[in-house]
């Protein structure tokens, strides 16, 4: 894995850490609202602006629909170019 995808990978984890308030070492792509107890609709607007504020994107209403477990997101910033 290049450093900058490993990079964005742990940026990622970082900020749903953050906003779980879960150490990053528990955050993976496997990361949902069934493995991080948090992790409710007002804790989902949350990261979708964290990540879109960390990554400096703005996702759309189809894509945040989409977002079941933290590889969504990363896949979606993959789509866009950013490899997380």
């Amino acid at each position: 894995m290049s450093n900058f995808h490993e990079e964005t990978r742990r940026k990622l984890e970082s900020v749903f850490a953050n906003i779980l308030q879960e150490p990053v070492e528990a955050i993976s792509d496997d990361t949902s609202p069934l493995t991080a107890p948090r992790w409710d609709s007002i804790c989902h607007i949350e990261l979708v602006l964290a990540v879109e504020g960390a990554f400096n994107v703005q996702f759309t209403t189809s894509e945040i629909a989409t977002f079941r477990k933290l590889a969504d997101f990363r896949q979606t910033l993959q789509m866009r170019g950013l490899a997380a």
